[in-house]
């Protein structure tokens, strides 16, 4: 048994195999047939199982077909598979791939089918676990470097490949959030060599050449610039900055056109925010991404959109009316700009916790099913579907192959223990005196002085315990019948994780989850309980 997952479904799962033949004798969509108005309203929900979307390509996910069937029963069409580049092609020079992805592609896909659903793919995931290294390094070579771009081309090629020869294939799109960190990066240059550099090598001195006059930027930076090698990635507050922004559009827009040679229709979730530059003397200015809008010769173009958009007052809680007001304002520019395309919400945040956006305007706690039930009123003029990314709550899970569907890899094992299958699920084994590790220090997320929980499902035979270890910390807890233990280490960094056995028998060990934080979508939470928004959810994909 995998944590999270629900049983008893009843009549859900009885509607979900309705569904399923529905969809198995009239077929599926493709985006394309969703943006043209001939194949119905598009709902989707991010599915990662009972892990988390880092962990989810080296999880067993062993009751896909019940998670899915809910999904289905809970009224979409559709599921978003975020597929993260590194995880399905390690290696670039020369490009290697990851079979084990590849296949679980293959089996979800497979499995979605079944369930009635068709698959969106969010091409290029940024964070995996798959490498000790910074990830981000891979993807500021995307901006110059030709082999890079050549082995993400090779990826992009092979994944439209292996989904679309499914039949509930249904398309795909970038996202400017998987490519922004260099924006971010690039800020902290300074004016040294380096900054010059790579202004050179990135293609910004370039650009910024080919629009603007030297004396144009010279204003814009504030001092002089002798010659256009002087030139460099301009800092936070400059009103460069702007210049900056545009040439960043314009690097998505190439990448995104040189993508859809190989992935037909791919689209691009485009940056709805308007990003503050200052011109100084405390008058700022916004840099809109009006030129990413039309997603080049994609039928749609993606979105993310958030309740706290257009409200600008820290921590300020609004009401569902004034909500549900606010978002045909953002909606509407878009088409304005996009040539008039289809829009699909890839991401329809009602709700987000997410760490370091505390203070993003939210909607009023008790209204919150208010608004999904207002939803319906400018989703459905307005765009041509939407998706759901936290449809079942999550931790920050550190643990690279947490459910062990690798055997050992990304762990050390020592003494007697090993990775056993007990009626189609992996375990970990561990007799007396052995011990299984993991270091997840190069996965710290979060904010110093947080806690560190650790969840796992437990099962002993004869009499032992099993000492957990995060840090310097550590807890004990008896292995009798299966259970999922949970135990909180105070002010403790989530590293170096270790399960020790002592005392006589056996202790199993799987589903291993180690957070700092969780994800909330008002769905369903972690244990596979319902959220106080699933009523409302279900409504509102029924007027959908």
């Amino acid at each position: 048994m995998k944590m999270g997952t629900r049983y008893g479904m009843g009549k859900r799962l009885l509607l979900a195999m309705a569904l399923s033949s529905f969809f198995l004798a009239t077929g599926f969509a493709r985006a394309a047939d969703h943006a043209g108005g001939g194949a119905g309203y598009l709902k989707s929900a991010t599915y990662y199982s009972d892990d988390w979307v880092v962990n989810f390509w080296n999880s067993e996910s062993i009751h896909m077909e019940e998670e899915l069937a809910q999904i289905a029963a809970d009224g979409f069409n559709n599921i978003i598979l975020a597929v993260p580049w590194r995880e399905f092609q390690p290696g670039i020079s020369p490009c290697t791939y990851n079979e084990y992805a590849w296949q679980k592609l293959d089996r979800v896909m497979e499995a979605a089918e079944r369930a009635g659903l068709s698959v969106m793919l969010r091409v290029g995931y940024t964070w995996d676990y798959c490498g000790k290294e910074s990830v981000l390094n891979r993807y500021q070579g995307l901006i110059y470097h030709s082999e890079t771009r050549a082995a993400w081309l090779q990826y992009v090629d092979r994944l439209y490949r292996r989904a679309s020869a499914h039949g509930n294939f249904c398309g795909g799109f970038l996202t400017w959030e998987d490519f922004w960190n260099f924006t971010e990066n690039a800020a902290r240059l300074g004016r040294g060599n380096a900054s010059r550099a790579i202004a050179q090598a990135c293609g910004y001195t370039g650009y910024a050449s080919l629009h603007y006059s030297l004396e144009e930027l010279e204003e814009m930076y504030g001092h002089s610039l002798a010659s256009w090698e002087e030139l460099y990635m301009p800092s936070r507050d400059s009103y460069a900055r702007k210049v900056f922004f545009e040439y960043y559009d314009q690097f998505l827009n190439e990448l995104l056109s040189e993508s859809q040679t190989v992935f037909p229709d791919l689209s691009m979730e485009v940056r709805l925010d308007i990003d503050p530059v200052n011109q100084g003397n405390g008058i700022m200015e916004g840099a809109p991404h009006y030129t990413t809008f039309s997603c080049g010769n994609s039928s749609y173009t993606s979105a993310m959109f958030s309740v706290s958009m257009g409200f600008l007052s820290q921590y300020e809680r609004v009401g569902a009316a004034e909500a549900a007001a606010n978002a045909p304002y953002f909606l509407e520019e878009l088409k304005a700009y996009n040539g008039g395309k289809p829009i699909y919400i890839d991401q329809f945040l009602f709700t987000d916790n997410t760490e370091g956006f505390e203070n993003n305007a939210q909607l009023r706690p008790e209204e919150k099913p208010l608004y999904l039930d207002m939803a319906p009123g400018f989703l459905k003029p307005l765009t041509m579907g939407y998706g759901i990314w936290t449809y079942r709550d999550y931790g920050d899970n550190k643990v690279f192959n947490s459910q062990f569907a690798l055997g050992k890899e990304g762990w050390e094992f020592s003494g007697d223990c090993r990775v056993t299958e007990i009626n189609g699920n992996k375990t970990a084994r561990l007799s007396s005196g052995s011990r299984i590790r993991q270091d997840t220090g190069s996965r710290m997320t979060g904010t110093a002085g947080q806690d560190t929980n650790v969840r796992f499902r437990l099962r002993g035979e004869g009499s032992c315990t099993v000492t957990v270890q995060v840090g310097s910390q550590t807890k004990t807890v008896a292995a009798g019948k299966q259970s999922v233990q949970e135990v909180v280490f105070k002010n403790c960094a989530p590293v170096d994780i270790s399960f020790s056995c002592m005392g006589k028998g056996a202790a199993y060990v799987d589903d291993v989850n180690v957070y700092t934080c969780i994800s909330e979508g008002e769905l369903y939470q972690m244990d596979g309980s319902e959220g106080s928004c699933i009523d409302a959810l279900r409504r509102m994909n029924r007027s959908l």
